[in-house]
C-alpha cells in the first residue's frame, strides 16, 4: 500500500500520509487512524492513537469471551486484534471480532496475508476513522454494506457514544437498537452491555 497525499487547511499543500496511518481501505480510498493529523505534526506517537479506550477494551473482552465460550470450538474459531480481511479489490479491512466456521476457514487459507474468507460474524466497537472522505455514517454503511456483499451473515456495530448496537443481515433492514436490551448476536447468544458492565463495578450513565 502506496502513500497517498492530503491537503492540510493552512498550506493547502499536499503532505504524504505514510502507510502505517492508513486503517483501511475502503471502495480504493484510505480510512487513516484517528488522530493521524497529530502523528504528522509529531504531537503524538502511532501507539497513542491506535490504542482502545478502556470501555471499548473492556467490551471486546466481554463479546469475545462470549462467544469463546458459548460456541462449540469444533465448529467455530473466534478472533479479535483487529485483524486484516482482503474482501476485493481497493478493499482492506480490519475487524473488532470475527467468528468463523471451520468449515469455510480451513487451513489452506491460512497464510502471511490478510484473510481472503468472509467471517460469519463481524463486530465493530465505535468508529475509530479520522478521515476527509467519509462522515462516520458514511463509513458504516459503506463498510457493513461491503462486508455484506462479500459474504458475512451478520455485522454488528456496538457505538459507545450513543448507546446503540447496530445490527444489519443480508436483504433485512438494519436495526439501530438501544444498548440497554438484549440483543442476538445469533443462535440465542445474547448480550447486554450495560448490565456486564454494572456487574463489572463500571459507571454505565
Amino acid at each position: 500500500m502506496a502513500s497517498v497525499q492530503t491537503i492540510t487547511p493552512k498550506t493547502k499543500k499536499p503532505v504524504k500520509v505514510p502507510e502505517y496511518l492508513i486503517k483501511e481501505v475502503l471502495d480504493g480510498l484510505p480510512v487513516y487512524y484517528k488522530g493521524y493529523k497529530a502523528v504528522l505534526r509529531k504531537e503524538k506517537t502511532l501507539e497513542e492513537i491506535m490504542g482502545a479506550s478502556g470501555l471499548q477494551l473492556f467490551i471486546i473482552r466481554f463479546l469475545f469471551r462470549l462467544l469463546d465460550r458459548s460456541l462449540d470450538e469444533n465448529l467455530f474459531y473466534v478472533f479479535t486484534g483487529e485483524g486484516g480481511l482482503h474482501i476485493g479489490k481497493g478493499n482492506n479491512v480490519a475487524g473488532d471480532i470475527w467468528v468463523y466456521e471451520k468449515k469455510k476457514l480451513t487451513p489452506d487459507f491460512i497464510d502471511q496475508h490478510y484473510l481472503k474468507i468472509p467471517p460469519f460474524i463481524n463486530i465493530e466497537i465505535d468508529v475509530e476513522i479520522d478521515n476527509t472522505h467519509f462522515t462516520d455514517f458514511e463509513y458504516i454503511d459503506r463498510k457493513t454494506k461491503n462486508l455484506l456483499a462479500f459474504g458475512v451473515q451478520k455485522v454488528l456495530w456496538v457505538l459507545t457514544k450513543t448507546k446503540q448496537v447496530i445490527v444489519a443481515e443480508p436483504e433485512r433492514d438494519w436495526l439501530v437498537i438501544d444498548w440497554h436490551k438484549d440483543i442476538e448476536i445469533f443462535g440465542g447468544i445474547t448480550f447486554n452491555i450495560p448490565a456486564y458492565l454494572e456487574k463489572e463495578g463500571i459507571p454505565v450513565e
